[in-house]
Parts: C-alpha cells; structure tokens; sequence
C-alpha cells in the first residue's frame, strides 16, 4: 500500500495548509505518540528549524502527544542534532525516537515533519503507513498533555569538535538563516571566515542562499578570493561547496575526498554507497582506488539501509547528502562541512586541490506537472526511453523518477560524451512533456 502523506522526506507542504494545519499538526502528533508507544518508545526528542511557522507547529505536536511519551525538547537545531541526540538516549537505555519540524531546503513558507527511529535513522515506511492510519482513524487531537523537558544542543557540538583554521585560509560560509546559523558560528573559527546567510532567521530562511542558491556563495568566494565556499540547506543535513573559482562541487567530489583522505591515512574505507544519481565519474575513480561502490534508490534512507546490510559506514548523494557512520547516525551538513576542511588540511599546501575526479557530462531537467502520473502509463515517455537503450546501450544511463516531495518529473541523462547526453534528454523531455499534463 503506498503512502498517501509522507514523501522520501517525511510529511512536507504549505505550512497551516491541509495537511499541516495546526488541528492536524495535534493529530499527527497524537498518532506518532500511538504508534511509538506500541514499538515499545518511551521518549521522543523534537526539534524544529527557524521558520515561523516551526515554533507554532512544535507546540500543537506536542499537545498531540499527551501523557503518552516523555517529550525532550532540543529546540531550534540541525536535523542531524535531533537524530544524534536520538541514537544516543537509545544505547544509554530507553527506546527513544525524534521528529524534526522542517521543510529542509524548502522556501520559507514551507513545512514538514521528519521522524526518526531509535537509530536515529528515518522511519521505515510500515512505520509511515501505521502513523497515517492513526492519524486518519483519531477523531480531535488530544487537550491534555505533560510539560516537557529540554534538552542543550552542547553535547552534539562538543561531539563534532570543531576546527581551527590557520589565518591564511580563507573560506566562506553560508547558513542560509537557517538552523546551522548558531552552531555553525562556534564550530567553525578563524580569521579568514566570511558569513553569508546568518543569523537564523525564518522569513529569510533559503531566501537567496543556502545549499540551493548558489550564485550568492560563488560571488561572494571571488569577491573575497577565498580558497572555499560551503553552504548548508536550511535544515543542516547537507552541505556543498563551491570551489576558489566559484565553480559548484557536489556530494559525489566531497565523498571522493573523503575516501582519498581515508586512504591516505590508511583507513580505505571498505566501500561507499551512492544513489541512481552518483555521476559515473565516481563510481570509476573508486574502482580505480579499489573501493568497492553500489547505488541505491535516491533518498537518504535507502542508503542508510545499504550501508547496514554491507557494514559498510560512507555514503553520499550528489545533492550534499553525506553519512559518515562514524560521526552520526544520519545524513550531517555540520559533520561533512568540518570532515572536508581537515581533509584538505591533511593535504600538502602545494597539492591541497588536486583531489576532484572528472565527471561524466550529466544534466538533470524537471518537468513540472499539475498531477503524478504512473511512468508505465507514459506511453511516449516509456518508447523514448526503450529508443535511447537500443542506440547507445551502456554508453548512456538514464534515470527517470518522480520527485519525492514535488510534483516533478526528473529526468536524468550521464554518458561520456555530451552530445549524447544533450540528444537522449531532448528527445527524453519532449516524450514527458507530451505524456503529462504541465502545470
């Protein structure tokens, strides 16, 4: 049966609209309370981003909630805070699970509900299918509920250390005003920082900045001739970079470093995961290394599961998702951010950017439509795609999947010649636009 709310992301729309009203926001709260009593939780750990509709929407959760679960309140933090503090009051005794309020890199009017499990892990999708059916068979969201307690941010800082920087290296850094913003300012230290997207503030947040504008970041790196740009979503579960020339560098370049550098310090990792998306470039420079590489369906979760069922503890996305198991449980922009920066301290001044692979020619088109429509029902769509294998073979990889979160159909084409690329996407998105009713 498939989910009717949640998303790869969990639940995520219009803040205040249907179904993120406040009423529902209670009944949400009151069916994760249902379902996590019946896993056997005892706690749940809440935390929520800037926004403005983040503070309004914490306290009708809550409210849902009830007597049910002993809630800890983190307050305004990065996801990964709230998955970390999770997993951690789990191995010190008590099963415990968290919810994020967020819209990640959504616009600010935007909102959404992240769960995690006691691994601080993001649901598994029975446990999604059995907080919907609570949620639409509860009648009026609970009045009575326990006061909650809260828990400091600290500990999480004090877990990921931080980092030093010598004056003559110059890096900027955006937060997007988002839930970085404070964190980010203790973290990072030196002379040479200069801040884009600070403080946390909600009507701005990923207003022009953040891990999805990127413009700001690179105008900024040149203006400043710094080395780095990096920049973080509004949640803080990823990041990218922008390099001194103001060029983008994705998850997949970030991964390679960090594998590089792992190598480098005799501890290759036994192998990384990425997604359908992961540029071909990567997946040949790691065999190249000798280090093992799978993909996944896109979204964080399938490659936390890949990486459990291999033992395996690398994993990224191209769009700045990274896992380092060592580090935390979760996709952590903070995390990744300070991994990169010691990493190209490892390296000799004179070789510090010599690292990045050369990526296979990609491009990425989506076609908005008013309404999902299954792919096997896109007759034009489907034959496109049957006339680029029989052409090209191996030699182009097509990926051609709805949007988790948006009514978007994304359409992507990697070859090693560009042209072929330019020519298979064509003929890809004029079939979609043909099948599909636009909005």
């Amino acid at each position: 049966m498939s989910l009717r709310y949640f998303g790869t992301d969990g639940i995520r729309g219009a803040a205040y609209r249907s179904p993120l009203t406040l009423e529902e926001v209670s009944r949400w709260g009151a069916a994760w309370a249902q379902v996590a009593r019946e896993a056997g939780v005892k706690r749940l750990v809440v935390g929520w981003d800037p926004r403005s509709s983040s503070g309004p929407m914490s306290e009708a959760f809550i409210l849902g909630v009830g007597l049910g679960l002993q809630v800890l309140v983190l307050g305004m933090a990065p996801t990964p805070a709230v998955a970390w503090k999770v997993a951690k009051l789990t191995a010190e005794g008590g099963k415990t699970w968290g919810l994020m309020i967020s819209a990640s890199h959504n616009p600010p009017e935007d909102n959404g509900l992240k769960g995690f499990n006691e691994l601080g892990e993001k649901l598994e999708e029975d446990q999604e299918r059995a907080i919907e059916a609570a949620f639409e068979a509860l009648p009026e969201p609970t009045t009575i509920s326990a006061p909650p307690s809260r828990l400091e941010l600290r500990p999480y800082l004090s877990h990921l250390g931080g980092i030093d920087l010598p004056d003559d290296f110059k890096v900027v850094i955006d937060c997007a005003h988002g839930a970085t913003a404070e964190a980010a300012l203790e973290l990072f230290r030196g002379r040479g920082i200069h801040w884009l997207g600070v403080p946390a503030d909600g009507p701005r947040i990923n207003v022009g900045v953040g891990s999805t504008h990127l413009d700001a970041l690179s105008t900024a790196v040149l203006a400043h001739q710094a080395q780095l740009g990096i920049a973080f979503d509004g949640d803080g579960d990823r990041c990218l970079l922008v390099d001194g020339s103001g060029q983008t560098v994705d998850g997949d370049q970030m991964v390679w470093l960090l594998a590089q550098d792992r190598v480098a310090c005799n501890d290759a990792p036994p192998g990384v995961v990425g997604t359908l998306m992961t540029n071909g470039g990567l997946a040949q420079a790691l065999a190249h290394a000798g280090i093992p590489f799978v993909r996944t369906a896109v979204g964080d979760k399938f490659l936390l599961r890949e990486m459990a069922r291999r033992g395996w503890d690398l994993a990224a996305e191209a769009s700045g998702h990274l896992i380092q198991k060592r580090v935390g449980p979760s996709g952590d922009g903070l995390a990744a951010a300070l991994s990169i920066l010691r990493a190209l301290l490892h390296r000799p001044a004179d070789r510090r950017w010599e690292w990045t692979f050369r990526p296979w020619p990609q491009r990425l088109v989506n076609v908005v439509a008013r309404d999902r429509k299954a792919l096997e029902a896109c007759v034009d769509l489907t034959s496109a795609m049957a006339a680029v294998d029989a052409r090209w073979g191996e030699g182009v990889r097509q990926v051609v999947r709805w949007s988790g979160t948006e009514p978007k159909l994304r359409l992507m084409v990697e070859a090693q010649e560009s042209a072929w690329v330019d020519q298979a996407l064509h003929e890809l998105e004029a079939a979609a636009r043909r099948d599909l009713t636009l909005a």
